[in-house]
């Protein structure tokens, strides 16, 4: 590698570094701008009652194809009780430079947790292109249960579109990611997991927006003691492809792909 090219990289992963540790040192104050109060651990209110802020579980990220922005979700508790509860996602958008609330929105109930709950969150900044040369951004929501002998994990995608002062989400709840199986915790059982590639095709559906692909590839496999050794005794493999199209407000999931 050249030293020129070299140094050019070096300096791009350093810079990107340095966003991501200064997304994280701003992170609070955002938190607190976007909810007064919320630093002096008050409970807070607004049209759908009390609520917390839990800033612990709250990510951001600025957004590569657009670094003038960073992107902020958290997860805002309405109701905390033992081993399940209710919790809204609230989405946002932050003017990098100058720290100034671009757009937000709230979607109620999305975090709720019982037998399943949300593990952790993170931004997807592909290039989702979906309408035009318009950028979408992801959400990819880590979900498990606390079975050992049932293990169950989910990962899902949101994808939301940022307009001149709004922003929407335009696909919810689709499934990246699935497995589990039941067991006996030591060898013998069976297992299913899935990982999912989405894909935006040329094909241009309604109001403009491209119609999505995605690419499944599903592992069912048995286990079983063999000579003293946990083996798969029998495993197979399984592809299938689902169309989704864009109906009058957002992408309309099938009804194989709508979350457990």
């Amino acid at each position: 590698m050249k030293p020129t090219l070299f140094m050019t990289l070096a300096g791009l992963l350093l810079a990107t570094a340095a966003q991501a540790d200064d997304c994280r040192l701003q992170l609070p104050g955002w938190i607190e701008q976007a909810h007064p109060g919320h630093a002096q651990d008050r409970t807070l209110q607004d049209e759908r009652g009390d609520y917390r802020v839990d800033a612990n579980e709250s990510i951001c990220k600025v957004w590569p194809a657009r670094p003038h922005l960073t992107l902020v979700a958290s997860r805002l508790v309405r109701e905390e009780h033992e081993g399940y509860g209710e919790a809204d996602l609230e989405v946002m958008v932050f003017d990098t430079a100058r720290h100034a609330l671009v757009a937000r929105v709230v979607e109620p109930n999305l975090l709720d947790w019982d037998a399943i709950w949300v593990d952790s969150m993170a931004f997807d900044t592909a290039r989702y292109r979906l309408r035009g040369d318009d950028l979408a951004f992801g959400l990819r929501i880590k979900r498990r249960n606390g079975s050992r002998l049932n293990p169950f994990y989910e990962t899902t995608l949101n994808l939301y579109e940022l307009g001149a002062n709004h922003l929407r989400p335009v696909l919810a709840e689709l499934i990246m990611e699935r497995g589990g199986g039941e067991w006996d915790t030591r060898c013998a059982g069976e297992f299913s997991d899935a990982k999912y590639v989405l894909i935006v095709t040329v094909q241009e559906g309604r109001k403009g927006y491209r119609d999505l692909l995605l690419k499944q590839t599903r592992v069912d496999s048995r286990r079983a003691e063999v000579d003293g050794e946990c083996e798969a005794v029998e495993e197979s493999t399984h592809h299938q492809q689902f169309h989704i199209e864009y109906g009058e407000e957002r992408y309309l999931l099938p009804i194989e792909l709508v979350p457990i």
